[in-house]
């Protein structure tokens, strides 16, 4: 079977950094043959970084000259919708950045649009493709941490990765920079808490240097039927860190996603004796991790989780699978996260946007 043609939509940070790459690795399979851009010359220096044969600044002529069998968007979320809409029309299977849509509406018209074309769509949540995550969920579904009970998610995003930076468009997302990156941690609740019925959510303006960001230190609950996710997402320092701890009635697991690392405690007392069998017990999991997994970072053999996300999609299209995370899912997501903006506007009034700064500021 030929490779499938691949055309990415938008030539930002996370098409350079995840999108290309991913699909470049799958040579065979795969063949990334166009770019697209409203900043043409844009296109055409990625296209020429990356090799890409064709760039283009109109996506409508890029979908009639190319004919791609999969259009994946990288572009700011309110432009998702207007953009799978059309490129499922024109016949694409459709990979679409999160969050997949701006609203409830918008998610039904992409839902609609796959089912009336019959063709293939995936949302990319991709922290659900980390090795670490995935591996978690394995053991909980064997039971090894006896009955779930409930979650906890701690956020660390530096300052400067978006905050900082006035014109970035995850800024301007309703309830501030949360838009951008909630997502992940809603769709990373939703596989232990699928049907997420409040939600609680608090926030604070920490850093005044920079007034276009609403806040920067949120604190959410999203409570389910019988559990409830702990998430603290701050945006205040110069750190990556992205913990998730899931509890059981037997053990707890703790996810690392920067290290890819699982670690399970299971300390049933605190006398001395168990406590120090617990962390020696600990410190051989974190060692093995370091062994294998760091092993394999340092080679480059781990592979990224958009990696994992491009060979499963290719997958579910050639061998006519379901989508690996299908728009329905995704539809959760930003009806949830729609409840968090909610709250946060009910409780400190919707944040208007700031003018542009003077050249003198």
């Amino acid at each position: 079977m030929p490779a499938l043609k691949v055309a990415i939509i938008g030539t930002g940070l996370i098409a350079n950094v995840k999108h290309i790459p991913a699909w470049q690795k799958l040579a065979g399979k795969a063949e990334l043959v166009a770019i697209c851009d409203i900043n043409l010359d844009q296109a055409r220096e990625v296209a020429a970084k990356f090799n890409i044969k064709n760039a283009y600044g109109d996506f409508k002529e890029m979908l009639a000259q190319e004919k791609p069998d999969i259009v994946d968007i990288c572009t700011p979320p309110k432009t998702h919708c207007f953009l799978a809409v059309a490129a499922m029309d024109a016949g694409a299977n459709c990979m679409i950045e999160k969050p997949m849509a701006m609203s409830i509406e918008e998610s039904d018209r992409i839902i609609d649009a796959y089912k009336r074309n019959h063709v293939k769509a995936m949302c990319c949540h991709s922290d659900l493709f980390y090795l670490a995550y995935m591996k978690a969920r394995e053991m909980v579904d064997a039971g090894e941490i006896g009955e779930f009970r409930g979650m906890r998610i701690f956020l660390s995003t530096p300052t400067d990765y978006i905050t900082a930076k006035e014109d970035h468009w995850g800024n301007k997302l309703p309830g501030g920079v949360i838009g951008e990156t909630g997502p992940h941690l809603v769709y990373m609740t939703l596989p232990f808490i699928p049907e997420v019925k409040e939600v609680g959510a608090y926030a604070r303006k920490i850093l005044h240097e920079y007034p276009w960001s609403p806040y920067e230190d949120y604190r959410l609950e999203l409570v389910g039927e019988n559990a409830i996710c702990s998430i603290t997402a701050a945006y205040t320092c110069s750190e990556w860190l992205c913990q998730v701890e899931l509890i059981g009635s037997a053990a707890i697991l703790r996810i690392d996603l920067e290290t890819q690392s699982v670690v399970k405690y299971a300390r049933q007392d605190l006398k001395p004796r168990t406590a120090a069998t617990s962390q020696l017990r600990e410190a051989a999991q974190l060692v093995k991790n370091t062994f294998t997994i760091g092993g394999k970072f340092v080679t480059g053999s781990v592979p990224s989780s958009h990696d994992v996300m491009a060979e499963r999609f290719v997958d579910c299209i050639v061998n006519d699978k379901p989508s690996p995370v299908p728009p329905e899912e995704a539809r959760e997501t930003v009806r949830v996260l729609g409840l968090i903006v909610e709250q946060l506007d009910e409780k400190y009034g919707r944040k208007p946007q700031p003018e542009p700064a003077t050249a003198g500021r």
